[in-house]
This record gives structure tokens, sequence and C-alpha cells, in this order.
């Protein structure tokens, strides 16, 4: 009888600690620390993605899992769109605008997401073609058959577009070589709706419809002539593949009239399903990437037509188990009161303050370990919507308003905290409330306050240096609501509300001395919550009481801003860093987000 060396080639390692690599796939070990016989497995999933900014359907896409492109497509009520939105494996943020709205064309769809191609609509009989270079897209050459509803593969220089609909199915072909559209041999069928991909000597079909109802029929291009490959697992319309024709990844699409999570694999003559379904039923959406990691973002869901999901997912397969990044509940607020704010990180921050219906100030003042909110001795001056910095054992606040019992008055004062009690120091240069501040107790700022009188707005900023308040830059807009993040000599402010209905996406980065400005917001967005322990490289805004309010997230790597999770519920202040941030103000709620991670997948070895 073999052995497991015989086998393997090893022996069962004795280890005190199970291994940190992927050197050990395959491999049994016992861990003496826990007694127990483990090994590390190849992991598929899918998990949850970014959320794209214009939710649609119709549209195409190309590229791969952390360098996605995704164009076109109509939103309600039967809007065509020429959107673009990149993705980077965490979130997504927007591209050039296609030159020309439409929606069912189709992509290249091994194409990079700097080099990608679109062509054809069912707008119309479309021969448009446009090419992306990674900001935005030009005129390429136009098809010789226009059509929309087609199948697409290759690369931007080596495309291929085949089957489609105008009027009715068609079966023509035609190869793409950068600048021009060639006929080729034509599809075994009249057909519309399947899903492509590989190369353009290498593609492969799968689905549709013909005729009548969807089929099942997967066909395979070698750059010259269409052979029959294996049957897809059942009839179906507007799948999703990715990979290449010997590697293929399929997902999601519709089985009419529903839609279907169904995952597949296919090694070049069968097709096979794949342990890992999506979360979310969805056809008509965006699919890219590879066999191994590929994103489904968007499309129809469970609803039936015009509606369609923001919401994205993530296929991994890997030694690595993802866990994708989200939102979770935190611990209960031992007060109720809106316009609190704090600072600190996630496992140890303070909140301080807020309104009390129908308009009385308090002075409360709670501290979180990361599970619990407990009260520490109170503020000195009861208040709203003061500014914060610092830490939990080193905080700042400084100003605030009250309405009762003296109607917009505006506070000077400045408090220190030391994880315990706090004490108040040297007055801000004016009373200012609804601004934005960051740094440490000796070395903060804040910006973008209302001052003076109601409704006056200010472009200064004063810093602090853990005795004085002295004037620093002014920045380029005179707003308030705004969220900051850093520190003294490396802050970013961003948003703002310049007026009562109006919003701003402008971003500006400080040295100490001056504001420059930054990369605007995809969005325009009043300050919400920040991760003011984040960096101008590495930071998240959350939530914003622009009306309606928001839960939207974003993130920065200070030179594009994308998409995150959004909060289930809305808060509009918080603190803690881009991947572990806090976020509370309103009622007693808090919430947590914490980034995508990723470990080794070990397995412990049992008996059942």
């Amino acid at each position: 009888m073999s052995t497991y060396k015989n086998l393997i080639g090893k022996d069962i390692n004795y280890l005190t600690t199970d291994p940190d690599n992927v050197q050990a796939e395959g491999q049994i070990w016992y861990n003496s620390t826990s007694g127990e016989f483990k090994d590390m497995i190849i992991s598929q999933a899918w998990s949850s993605g970014g959320i794209v900014n214009n939710a649609r359907r119709g549209g195409a896409a190309s590229g791969t899992l952390t360098a996605g492109l995704a164009f076109g497509g109509r939103i309600p009520p039967g809007t065509n769109v020429a959107d673009t939105e990149e993705y980077n494996g965490s979130g997504w943020t927007t591209g050039g605008n296609l030159g020309t709205a439409r929606y069912n064309l189709a992509s290249a769809t091994n194409a990079p997401q700097t080099a990608s191609l679109a062509f054809g609509s069912a707008t119309s009989p479309d021969t448009t073609t446009e090419e992306y270079n990674g900001s935005s897209w030009t005129a390429g050459g136009a098809l010789n058959a226009g059509r929309g509803f087609l199948g697409g593969a290759g690369i931007q220089t080596a495309a291929l577009g085949f089957g489609g609909y105008t009027g009715g199915n068609v079966n023509n072909v035609e190869e793409y070589d950068g600048s021009s559209w060639t006929a080729a041999n034509v599809f075994p069928s009249s057909t519309r709706q399947m899903g492509g991909n590989g190369l353009q000597t290498a593609a492969l079909s799968t689905g549709g419809t013909t005729t009548g109802p969807s089929i099942s029929t997967t066909v395979e291009y070698d750059g010259t002539n269409w052979t029959s490959g294996g049957a897809y697992p059942q009839a179906i319309i507007d799948v999703r593949l990715a990979g290449i024709q010997t590697d293929t990844l399929a997902f999601g699409g519709s089985p009419p009239p529903s839609k279907t999570t169904l995952t597949t694999n296919y090694d070049g003559t069968s097709w096979t399903v794949n342990p890992a379904s999506m979360a979310t039923p969805r056809t008509a959406h965006f699919g890219a990437g590879t066999s191994s990691d590929a994103f489904a973002a968007s499309g129809l869901t469970g609803g039936p037509p015009p509606s369609s999901t923001p919401f994205s997912e993530e296929y991994n397969r890997s030694l690595n188990v993802i866990t994708a990044g989200a939102w979770s509940a935190g611990g209960t607020i031992p007060y109720s009161s809106p316009q609190k704010n704090g600072s600190g990180i996630q496992t140890a921050a303070f909140a301080v303050g807020g309104e009390t219906p129908p308009g009385a100030m308090v002075n409360t003042s709670v501290k979180y370990d990361g599970t619990s909110w407990t009260a520490t001795n109170n503020i000195n001056s009861a208040r709203g919507d003061v500014m914060a910095a610092g830490t939990l054992t080193a905080g700042l606040i400084m100003g605030g308003y009250q309405n009762v019992p003296d109607p917009n008055f505006l506070f000077e004062e400045t408090e220190e905290f030391n994880g315990t009690s706090w004490s108040e120091v040297n007055d801000m240069p004016t009373g200012a409330y609804s601004g934005s501040g960051t740094g440490t107790q000796t070395a903060a700022f804040v910006n973008n306050m209302y001052i003076g009188s109601p409704g006056e707005r200010t472009n200064v900023t004063y810093e602090y240096d853990g005795t004085n308040w002295s004037n620093g830059g002014n920045t380029a807009e005179t707003t308030n609501s705004r969220s900051s993040v850093g520190t003294l000599t490396a802050g970013l402010t961003v948003g703002g509300r310049p007026a009562p209905s109006s919003y701003i996406d402008k971003t500006e980065l400080y040295d100490g001395t001056s504001w420059t400005s930054g990369v605007d917001m995809i969005s325009e967005f009043q300050a919400g919550g920040q991760s003011s322990k984040g960096t101008q490289s590495d930071c998240i805004i959350f939530g914003s009481p622009r009306t309606p309010a928001n839960t939207d997230t974003y993130k920065t790597d200070g030179t594009t801003w994308f998409t995150q999770p959004s909060m289930a519920t809305y808060q509009n202040n918080g603190t803690g860093t881009s991947t572990a941030a806090l976020a509370f103000g309103n009622g007693t709620t808090s919430v947590e987000f914490n980034g995508e991670t990723s470990a080794l997948n070990i397995k412990t070895i049992t008996t059942s």
C-alpha cells in the first residue's frame, strides 16, 4: 500500500504553527499546538465587490479583476448612457465617456483596461467602433454590418465580432485589425445575445437565441472556422465569459424568464458546474477577467426590466480566501443625539456633545474600545457640531454652537482630552462650527467653518500647536461642511456646501502652509464622516447629510477616488483609517468598516 510520502514525496510535517505561505499547498501537517491535522487547499468563491456609480444593464466590459473596464448600457426608463467606469479590484471610478451613448454593444473581451474596444449597439443598426486608451475613447473603423446584441472577443488590435441583431438575428462575423473590420466566415446560425471571450484566433461563443427560445450551444473559432464545442449545462442568454477558449469561467445570464447565479468552467471540451455561485442572480451585466479572477457588476437582478443593481461581485480561485470590505454594527452609544463628533481610531475613539430635541445642547462625552461605548467625564461646555482631532488619550475639540438658551451662539472654546477628563485651553480666534478638523493634539488644523452671522462661511484655516492658535493658508473654496483627513503638514479636505442648496466635489491638499488642488471626487459631497487617521493617499469618506442623506463611501489612493461598500444606515461623523473606520453621529448607533482581507485557506482534517 502506498504511503503519504510515496504519493506526495514528503513526510507529514510536525509543526507548532501553521505555514504562512503557498508552498504548503496540497501538503498535510500536524499542528502540535492545536492537536489537529491540517492541509491547504484551493478556494473558489464569489465575494462582494465595489458599487458602480451608475447602475445599468446591457453594457460591455473588458480587462481584469484588478484593472477592469465597464462601459455603455441603459438606465430607466430607457435612456442609453456613455458612462465608462474603471475597477481596481476594490471600487469603481469614472473614466472617459464613450463618444456615443449606447447599449447591448460588444467589446474585445480580453483587451486590457488601457486598450479596450467597443463596437455595435442595439440603439440602431450601429456600425460605430471606439478605442479606449485608459482615459478617453476615440473613433475606430466602422463595422461593415451594423448590429447590436452581438458577441465579442479578442483585443483592441485583433478583435472579433459575431452574430447579433438588426431587425432580425444575423450570422455576420467580422475581424478587426486595429483600424478596420473585415468579413470572416459566418457564424453557424443567425444568433444574438451569446456570451463571448478568447482571442481572435481562439474564440468561444456560448448560449444565445436563434429563432425562438434560448440555446445551450457552444461554438469555437480558430481564426478561420467555427466548430461545435461542449453544450452549456442549460439554455441561456446574456451569460458572461472570462478567460480563454480552453480555460473559461462563465457566470450569470438568463434562462428566460429568470436570472441565474450559475457559475461554470470550460476546459476546451466540456463544461462543469463550479461549486461557487454568485450571491445575486443577474443578467445583462458587466463581466470580465480570467478563469481564476473575474468580476460581475450591475445588470438586471430579481426585478423585471428596467431595474438594475449597483452592486458587483468578485470571483477568486486561489489558495487565499478573500473577505470583502464591509460595514458592520458597532457598539451602542449611551446617549441619543445628532451633531456629535469625535476622533481616534476604530478601537480607541471618543465622541462628544450634540443636540437633544428640541434644540438643547449636551456636554456628554463617551469613549469606544472597539466593542462598547462608556461614559467619561463631560466636556466643559455643552455644544453641538464641534470640530475634533487627536486620539482617545490626547484628544482635541474646538468650536461648536448652541440654539438653546442662546440661539446661534458660536463657541470659541478649545478643550483637550487625556482619556479621562477634559480641560479648557486657549480659545480659537473666533467662534465657529461645522468645519473640519484633523491632526494631533499638538499639531492640528480646522477649516471651512460657519462663522459670524448665520450662514456666513469662510475659507480660513486655523492651526493649533498644542498651546496657541494661528492663521494658516486659505482654501480655494469658501464653504462649510467639509471632511478633513491627515496631518497638519500633509492634510486633505474634500467636498463642502458653499451655499444652502449647492455642493462641491473639490479636493484640496495642505502642506502646513498652503492649499493646492487635488483630484475631484466622483460626485458632489457634503461633509460626512472620514477616516481622519488616514492619509492624503489612503483614506475613506463616508455618509453625507445632503438631501436626501446617503450612505455612500469613497476611497482615494491620492490620484483617484473610487467606490467602497456603503453603510447600511446613514451616519454623519466618524474617524479611523481606510481599513478600520468608525462611523457615528446619529442616534445611538455606530458602525464599523473593515477593509478587504486575504488569508490562506487552511482546513482542519476531520473524520466526518
